[in-house]
């Protein structure tokens, strides 16, 4: 199992505009970006969070199997997958090897176009995701000091206004 993701403010805010973007300029109805556990990260469009969360979770139990039919073809990996329907469209397009964006868009979309603002953004995350790790891996919490040293219990509870 991997460590959960540690997502600084300023990254957060540079991947809810890529994907703010990515939702406007290719027409899509709903963006987000999800771990290769299913845990939904960032998202753009309406979509009601518990859907969001249970979606997230098949799309990457999902991109698993997938990756395991690659692998029986002695292919590395597909890096995206399109499913269609009469009505809407998901195109999943890997981020890196933990992260993945996914992207549903109305049968009126231009599939071409949305392929190619998808190749755009998620070459743009990509960049995100390696500035995050950067960050952690030079992080002053590696030596062990938890992120909660210095944090009160009356700084919970003012925080949760208990």
């Amino acid at each position: 199992m991997q460590e959960n993701f540690v997502i600084y403010n300023e990254e957060y805010v540079l991947i809810k505009k890529i994907l703010d973007e990515l939702k406007h300029n290719s027409g899509a109805e709903i963006v987000f970006i999800t771990d290769s556990e299913g845990h939904c990260i960032a998202s753009t469009g309406d979509l009601d969070d518990s859907y969001l969360n249970s979606i997230s979770s098949l799309i990457a139990g999902s991109i698993s199997a997938v990756n395991s039919i690659a692998q029986m073809l002695e292919i590395d990996k597909f890096t995206s997958v399109l499913t269609e329907s009469d009505s809407k469209s998901l195109y999943v397009s890997l981020i890196n090897e933990r992260t993945m964006l996914i992207t549903i868009f109305r049968k009126e979309s231009n599939l071409g176009l949305v392929r190619f603002r998808v190749k755009n953004a998620t070459s743009e995350l990509a960049g995100v995701f390696t500035t995050i790790n950067e960050k952690l891996q030079s992080n002053v919490f590696k030596d062990d000091i938890s992120p909660f040293e210095g944090v009160t219990d009356e700084d919970i509870d003012e925080i949760f206004g208990d």
